[in-house]
Formats: C-alpha cells, sequence, structure tokens
C-alpha cells in the first residue's frame, strides 16, 4: 500500500493504543479535564522539536491559519466532552465515525478536491463500519438532540482541523506550522485548569497518563505528517478511521491486562463488531487503490 495509506493505519493503530493506556488512567480516578490537559500539554512541548526542521522564515499568514487549526481542534475536543456528558457513548461513538464526511465535504469547498465514486462509497462505507463498532443495543440515551448535535460538531470541527492543516501547512513548512499550532493549543489548554479541580478523584495516574499522551502525541504527528505532505485528507482519514478496528484487536487480545472487561460482552456483540471491522478493512482497500 502507498504511505498515504500505511502512516493513518499506523497512527490509527498507536491511537488505539494510547486508548487503553488512558481508559486506564481514567479508571484510577484521573478526571477527563486532566487527562485532556497533559495530553495537550505533552503535544504542545514536545512537537517543539519540529521547528528543528524548519527552513522558511517567519510567516503572519502562516501563523495566523496555524492559530485558526489550533482553535477548531481545542472546538473539537470541548464539544467531545458536551457530547459525551450529554449522552451515552453508544450514541456519540458512531457519529465520531462521520468524521471523513466531513472531511471529504471540506476537502471540496475549501481545496476544490473531486472525490472519485469508488472513494465515496470508501467514505460512507467507513462511516457505517465505525457506526457498526459503536453501537450498543438496549441504551436509552438522555438528551439524545444536544448529544448527537455536539457529536456532529466535534467530527466537523476535527474533520475541518485536518483540512486546515493538509492546505496551510506546507505553504509555510511542517516544522513550522505544527509546533506554532499546538503551542497555541496549550495556551488555550490553561482554560482547563479551573475545570480540573471539580474532577473526580484528583489524582495523575503519572504511568498511564504519561504513556498514553506521550502514544497520542506521536500519532498526531505522524497523522499531521501525511495529511501535510501527500494532501489526500479524505483517504488518509478513511485509514485512520481502522483505529476502530485496531481497539477491537487489543482489547480482544490485551485488554484484560489493562482491567479492561469490554470483550466480555458477548459473542454476538464481537461478531456484530467483526463486522463493523471488515467493512473498515474493506474501505481501506478501496482508498488505496
Amino acid at each position: 500500500m502507498p504511505w498515504v495509506i500505511v502512516l493513518p493505519l499506523i497512527s490509527a493503530f498507536l491511537y488505539a493504543l494510547a486508548a487503553i493506556f488512558l481508559k486506564r488512567a481514567l479508571a484510577d480516578g484521573v478526571g477527563r479535564w486532566r487527562v485532556t490537559f497533559g495530553c495537550n500539554v505533552v503535544m504542545a512541548l514536545g512537537y517543539q522539536v519540529c521547528w528543528a526542521v524548519h527552513t522558511q522564515p517567519f510567516s503572519a499568514i502562516g501563523a495566523m491559519y496555524a492559530a485558526i487549526a489550533a482553535c477548531t481542534f481545542f472546538s473539537g475536543q470541548i464539544f467531545t466532552f458536551l457530547a459525551l456528558n450529554r449522552g451515552d457513548v453508544s450514541v456519540v461513538t458512531p457519529i465520531l465515525g462521520t468524521k471523513v464526511i466531513w472531511v471529504a465535504g471540506f476537502s471540496m469547498l475549501l481545496a476544490g478536491r473531486r472525490l472519485t465514486p469508488h472513494l465515496w462509497a470508501a467514505v460512507f462505507m467507513t462511516a457505517l463500519g465505525a457506526a457498526i463498532l459503536g453501537y450498543q443495543q438496549g441504551v436509552h440515551p438522555r438528551r439524545v438532540a444536544l448529544s448527537v448535535g455536539a457529536a456532529l460538531a466535534t467530527s466537523g470541527s476535527f474533520g475541518l482541523t485536518d483540512v486546515l492543516v493538509q492546505q496551510f501547512a506546507p505553504a509555510w513548512g511542517f516544522g513550522s506550522f505544527i509546533p506554532t499550532m499546538f503551542l497555541m493549543v496549550g495556551v488555550l489548554s490553561l482554560g482547563f485548569l479551573p475545570l480540573m479541580r471539580g474532577d473526580k478523584g484528583g489524582g495523575w495516574a503519572p504511568v498511564w497518563l504519561g504513556t498514553g499522551a506521550v502514544l497520542l502525541a506521536v500519532q498526531a504527528l505522524g497523522l499531521a505528517f501525511a495529511l501535510s505532505t501527500y494532501r489526500e485528507a479524505t483517504k488518509i482519514n478513511i485509514a485512520y478511521n481502522s483505529r476502530g478496528l485496531w481497539s477491537l484487536a487489543l482489547i480482544w487480545a490485551f485488554g484484560h491486562w489493562f482491567g479492561n472487561t469490554e470483550r466480555e460482552g458477548g459473542t454476538r456483540t464481537m461478531l456484530r463488531r467483526l463486522a463493523g471491522a471488515t467493512l473498515l478493512v474493506v474501505a481501506i482497500l478501496i482508498a488505496s487503490r
């Protein structure tokens, strides 16, 4: 497969691995605001090493677009918390899989990209596969409209962020755009400090949170590099949606090592998730053509 597919596949695997560590941190009493703050600080500080490959002079326009991308990324995080706080994960998670559709739409509007029919088929297959993976039977969420709206805003914000990175990072350079963008994300994350006081537990679980944050930062950097280098946001996100498949595989094989009991949901649940994972694989193969 071409690197435009391989890199997001690797990032998706690292994301799924990071999620297991971060879920364990949450289970050990680290609040969601602390988890997000910790992850953002690791990215904001860690990505400053990208200045080592900085080759272009300062660009006010480049910095402006980096700041805009930081705001859309940060908005996606806020909407994520709103969606999860107002609705059930089983409702929110499948909708987050529609990010690839938002990416396709923004690519046409902002980048003038035309998608081929087989790529459109892959887009909808990956969204359907993500929905099947996230579905849970018998759940009756409250405030469905608000949770669905917030989840759509989440996927839209992150989708717009990907297209902005694809379009504007190459002009100023990956080594300038990315560290500037995430430095701004780190500054915006200072707003989490008052909210962290209300987190339950009040701990940090440094091993679980630290490992998860580093893995999350590495995968995000790989995804950003793929977006700015290959400028194929739709294809990249189709492959990146394989994180649902990787999560299923990792939880099934190693979840019990981390105290994760999701694989105990029964054979019927695992078969349904396997069907969703199969759709993701087929979509990736179509996109790699």
